[in-house]
């Protein structure tokens, strides 16, 4: 697996392809966002094709989005034909999963002049779901995505351990090792920083003073039921011992909102779980600044967790369960505390394991893991990294073609 190099690149024209861009506040949109406009202000020629969304959009600099009104969208998978017809770049960066962005994208690439044109697919997560529309996903799975793979001329992905959680990511690893790149998540080490500033909000929810706090960050709609955040829930309400009982502090809305509301209810701590509803991105820092701990009691297909390192540098410590890639990130016991899926208790029991550490304690990992998002993940370094995987790809490209 190849690493990257730095940047080699001249004036490029990159077309980036996603299923959801901000204000949509999910990982895969935030982080196209964050590259487009990084890239645009580095000089390249920058467009975005998505699907339009609810909400004030944020500058993007240089960079053009198109918002394309769909035939018609299920979830999170927008229909938009003329993503088969984008032509004329040096290079198209597919994020995904993007179902019927995928599709198409490859049979655009059954049109030599389409053909011409590198791909990059940046690789998220597996699509997972249950019932009905988990054996369409899991037929999804087996037949568009190693196609899509198969056609590209790079794939980033998080990190090796999620890569060789997915099958036919791990045999072309095997069959073509310069193939797959590492690209881990970036973060805005400068926005996302250590402060003072979350008293207030501490305050305006009613916390004493003298009671832990714990974040939970996460889009609650059904695209994201895999972030469990009635674990989370479940694990407050057993961490009831201590000088002053652990709240937690819920940002994100979506239409799962109100039944957690009804669950911590049911679980004993609607005291203690307080829901702030849709937090915008700028604001995430100051919310993060209230908190001395940060939970992420996710599943599969979870396979990296922005808001993991967006905490590190804010400088707390997290807990997280162990998921493929969680260890990419979490150093266990120096940076966070690694937990089993799927259980409460031992969610509970690293909550008691941090607020029995005290501040210094705490202050201590939160600085470990500053430093690591500061030397990993700042968008900068991952700028010049994906530039270099852009090169690889347009020269791999130009090999193929002749």
């Amino acid at each position: 697996m190849s690493a990257g190099p730095g940047s080699q690149t001249g004036c490029l024209r990159i077309a980036h392809l996603t299923a959801t861009f901000p204000p949509y506040p999910g990982g895969a949109g935030n982080t196209c966002y964050r590259l487009a406009r990084g890239q645009a202000d580095r000089g390249h020629e920058v467009e975005v094709f998505t699907a339009p969304a609810a909400g004030e959009p944020p500058d993007a600099g240089d960079a053009v989005v198109h918002r394309i009104e769909p035939l018609f969208a299920i979830g999170n998978a927008p229909l938009i034909p003329s993503i088969a017809r984008i032509e004329g770049f040096d290079l198209l960066h597919l994020h995904y999963p993007f179902i019927f962005g995928s599709e198409l994208t490859l049979l655009g690439r059954l049109r030599r002049r389409q053909r011409r044109q590198a791909l990059l697919v940046h690789y998220k997560n597996r699509l997972i779901g249950s019932g009905a529309r988990g054996a369409l996903f899991e037929g999804y799975e087996h037949t568009v995505a190693p196609l899509l793979v198969g056609a590209a001329d790079r794939i980033c992905v998080l990190s090796p351990d999620h890569a060789g959680s997915v099958p036919y990511l791990r045999r072309t690893g095997e069959r073509h090792s310069g193939k797959l790149v590492e690209m881990p998540n970036g973060v805005d080490t400068e926005q996302f920083a250590p402060g003072g500033d979350g008293v207030e909000l501490r305050r305006s929810l009613g916390i004493p003073d003298a009671a832990p706090v714990a974040a939970f960050v996460a889009t609650l709609d059904r695209a994201h039921h895999f972030k469990r955040l009635d674990l989370a829930v479940q694990a407050i309400a057993r961490v009831t011992d201590g000088a002053a009982p652990v709240h937690l502090i819920v940002a994100g809305g979506g239409e799962l909102l109100n039944r957690y509301r009804d669950q911590a209810r049911a679980a004993g701590v609607g005291d203690r779980v307080h829901f702030l509803g849709p937090v915008p991105h700028a604001e995430l820092p100051g919310t993060l600044r209230g908190a001395d701990l940060l939970l992420l009691t996710t599943e599969p297909p979870e396979s990296f967790g922005i808001v993991l390192i967006e905490a590190m540098a804010c400088g707390l410590p997290t807990i997280a369960t162990e998921y493929p890639g969680v260890r990419a990130v979490i150093d266990d016991g120096e940076t966070g505390v690694v937990v089993e899926p799927g259980d409460p208790e031992a969610v509970a029991a690293a909550i008691r394991g941090l607020v029995e550490a005290g501040p210094a304690g705490r202050g201590r990992m939160g600085a470990a893991g500053r430093q690591k998002a500061e030397r990993l993940w700042s968008w900068p370094r991952l700028l010049d990294r994906m530039e270099g995987v852009y090169a690889e790809a347009i020269a791999s490209r130009r090999l193929k073609l002749g």
